[in-house]
């Protein structure tokens, strides 16, 4: 019964366009892939800095200090504990983001897991008159747990049009004073730092008062923006002026600019105390791995010194925007290292994608439903690792 049912859906994903696959990439870089030995300019890759690129295994673990890591944590951190290279990375992220002494720092596997954690911690069965309000283009973790939650009756969650803080404040007001909900004491709004398919940025000073003048949390997933945008890099609450008192919950992610894997959750000590206690996706999970905790850290100093990182990118976006203004496709209003190429048709997004290819630049298509039907585009991201004659030659292909 099954067979039949999961064959009838590849073949509609198949005709649809939408059929995704895997493959075994031989090596990559932020600049480079090879595929079947053949080698590609690489546009698709999260290593915004070219860190992950240049700090290897084997010279993160070099030094004395890193060569007992082993590498995996073994259990939760609730059974056998946080090894002392936890401790030093959550201390690091505390200082980074100029947290002050009331807060304080959790690790997690994935930013997909601390998103998850955080919210099906905060929306449950002892918590049902609560209100979830996301933005619309939120990341599918943040989207996924708000529908469970919700379906669990656990929340009512409500979306707000994109970066649209006249849709937020409605929500908001409206719910103030809809009689079912008048009991409401718990409301949490969720945005990203920067969106992850459009490279856009909410405007994060009246975001925080709207959230404020309704008695609301904010929480903000900066998985795009960490590494990048503010002082040092720290993220996209220093770059726009907002205090890290301004912002209830903030999560961290390890994949992208850092260049290593994992998340961090940063709140006020008593949330994460809570969350200690009520996330399962911290409590029965094994570990962040020490081997990546160093990496990380490693990667972290990495970015706090070498300010040219980040001037790199920064000329790399200016220079790609400037050079395609007069392309045939649109752009989005993207001042972040995601700079997408909106096609529309999925098939044609997918064509163009395999064309580029063919010519030696690797470039995604993204299509629904991680982008809204219609909606299909190649997923450009700029590195500081690219040089102006890559750029040049990704510009060249995409205009022919």
């Amino acid at each position: 019964m099954f067979e039949a049912t999961l064959n009838q859906r590849l073949q509609q994903q198949a005709c649809s366009g939408l059929l995704r696959t895997r493959l075994i990439a031989d090596e990559i870089s932020a600049a480079y892939l090879t595929v079947d030995n053949k080698q590609y300019l690489n546009f698709a890759s999260n290593d915004y800095l070219g860190i992950a690129s240049d700090n290897t295994v084997e010279k993160l673990l070099s030094s004395d200090k890193h060569k007992h890591l082993s590498s995996g944590a073994m259990a939760s951190p609730l059974v056998v504990g946080r090894h002392k290279i936890h401790q030093e990375l959550e201390q690091l992220l505390l200082d980074w983001v100029d947290a002050p002494k009331s807060h304080d720092c959790l690790l997690f596997g994935s930013g997909y897991s601390a998103n998850t954690g955080v919210i099906s911690a905060l929306f449950n069965q002892k918590n049902k008159d609560a209100l979830l309000v996301q933005d619309k283009f939120n990341h599918a973790s943040l989207m996924d747990v708000g529908r469970n939650s919700q379906a669990l009756g656990h929340c009512r969650q409500l979306r707000f049009m994109h970066n649209d803080l006249a849709s937020l404040a409605s929500i908001l007001t409206k719910a103030a004073h809809d009689k079912s909900a008048s009991e409401m004491q718990n409301k949490l709004v969720v945005t990203e730092g920067v969106f992850s398919m459009d490279g856009d940025q909410p405007d994060l000073p009246p975001l925080t008062q709207i959230t404020k003048a309704n008695n609301a949390w904010f929480m903000l997933d900066d998985a795009h923006g960490i590494g990048v945008h503010g002082n040092r890099g720290c993220g996209s609450l220093s770059a726009q002026g907002i205090a890290l008192s301004d912002c209830d919950i903030l999560v961290i992610t390890f994949g992208k600019a850092i260049g290593a894997q994992g998340a961090a959750v940063i709140a006020t000590k008593q949330t994460i105390e809570y969350l200690t206690n009520f996330s399962r996706d911290y409590i029965y999970s094994t570990h962040l791995s020490p081997t990546q905790s160093a990496a990380a850290i490693a990667n972290i100093k990495t970015i706090q010194a070498d300010n040219w990182r980040r001037e790199k990118l920064a000329e790399n976006i200016e220079y790609f925007k400037n050079h395609m203004n007069h392309s045939k496709f649109t752009l989005t209003n993207s001042n972040s290292p995601i700079q997408p190429i909106i096609i529309g048709d999925e098939t044609k997004a997918v064509q163009l994608s395999e064309q580029l290819k063919v010519n030696g630049v690797w470039a995604s298509a993204m299509r629904y439903p991680t982008v809204a039907k219609q909606q299909a585009r190649l997923r450009i991201t700029i590195s500081a690792a690219h040089s102006k004659q890559q750029l040049d030659q990704l510009i060249k292909q995409v205009s022919a």
